[in-house]
């Protein structure tokens, strides 16, 4: 009994279709081993992604005769500034805490009063729908505050070891990048070498590009922000530079943040003109200032980077839309880096 041929085209679609699976299959491994050692591999990848932007800083130190204390010093300073910018918000957020409670108040109340007025005609009785409620948060306050506490010491513990391994990174990056090009064989070293290095200068270039940009829009926004008398400009201008780092996600929580509080203080009025400030910010950083200070170093499709983004944050959270972006941009410039030939030494 003759077995009639497959076809060519069926034949090649099988082919594709077992090395897809096996593909899938791997990198379905890898996502679960990271997700299972998150708690290790999230501090090392905010390290890897905070070293580039203080590797200039500790090389400037050990050029200037100080090569023991200069990881150190260069790690201390970027804690300083984060501590800085932390107190100097945290103190603005207090100055102006019982202005801010009334005008929210406020502004509950008015919009309260228009939705229950013509055309809505809502029937909202807030008084007793808290009543009502009161029992129910106290009953589920209890199992917050024991996941709260849990994911606070995941969080500090996480900062401390991100500290530490950005210290180490710091000190000895040289040598461990050396032990590893050591794992290869000596054929395969000046290729991997040439990869890594390439990922360090993406990487670096993203942080300092993002970080620039970031700069920019806070001031920006921050300046707009106090010439329209909104509460607490200052705190709004530095969320405006931490949600930078996470691209369209950060930027859109961050404005709306602001518009809310202009809404608070002073009606629909403020709060449509901090939307066009914000809008206008964000026009101006999207088709301006982003292309030309990460055109050299990151070229993602921003659809690509909209799904790192969106993956990245139903992984790992806040800390997972942070890293999507560099580490998206990195696997591309190492793919980039191992199939193009060398340049020379």
């Amino acid at each position: 009994m003759n077995v009639p041929p497959v076809p060519p085209n069926l034949d090649r679609a099988a082919a594709w279709s077992w090395r897809l699976l096996v593909c899938g299959a791997a990198a379905f491994a890898v996502v679960a081993v990271l997700w299972y050692l998150r708690v290790i591999v999230l501090p090392i990848m905010v390290a890897l992604t905070v070293a580039p932007a203080l590797a200039p800083l500790a090389a400037r130190l050990r050029r200037m005769r100080l090569e023991r204390p200069a990881a150190a010093i260069a790690l201390l300073a970027a804690l300083a500034i984060v501590a800085g910018l932390i107190a100097i918000v945290t103190a603005s957020v207090l100055s102006q805490w019982e202005e801010l409670r009334d005008s929210v108040s406020q502004a509950v109340d008015d919009l309260t009063a228009r939705l229950e007025d013509e055309p809505f005609n809502l029937s909202l009785d807030r008084t007793e729908d808290l009543q009502s409620t009161l029992a129910e948060s106290w009953q589920d306050a209890s199992g917050y505050a024991v996941t709260g506490v849990q994911a606070g010491i995941g969080l500090i513990t996480g900062l401390v070891l991100a500290i530490a391994i950005l210290y180490f990174v710091l000190r000895d990056g040289a040598r461990f990048w050396a032990w590893i090009l050591e794992l290869f064989s000596p054929a395969a070293r000046p290729e991997i070498d040439r990869a890594g290095r390439r990922a360090w200068e993406v990487l670096g270039g993203f942080i300092r590009g993002t970080a620039i940009i970031a700069a920019i829009d806070a001031t920006l926004i921050g300046l707009g922000l106090w010439l329209l008398g909104v509460p607490l400009a200052f705190a709004l201008a530095v969320l405006v530079f931490l949600g930078a780092f996470v691209p369209f996600v950060g930027a859109f929580v961050s404005g709306l943040v602001a518009v809310l509080v202009a809404f608070a203080d002073g009606g629909w009025e403020l709060a449509l003109a901090a939307l066009i400030l914000v809008v206008a910010v964000q026009l101006i950083e999207g088709n301006f200032l982003q292309p030309i200070i990460q055109s050299r170093t990151v070229d993602l499709h921003p659809a690509v980077i909209l799904l790192a983004v969106a993956a990245g944050a139903s992984l790992f959270g806040i800390a997972g839309a942070y890293l999507a972006v560099p580490v998206t941009a990195v696997v591309f410039a190492v793919v980039s880096s191992l199939r193009s030939e060398p340049r020379g030494p």
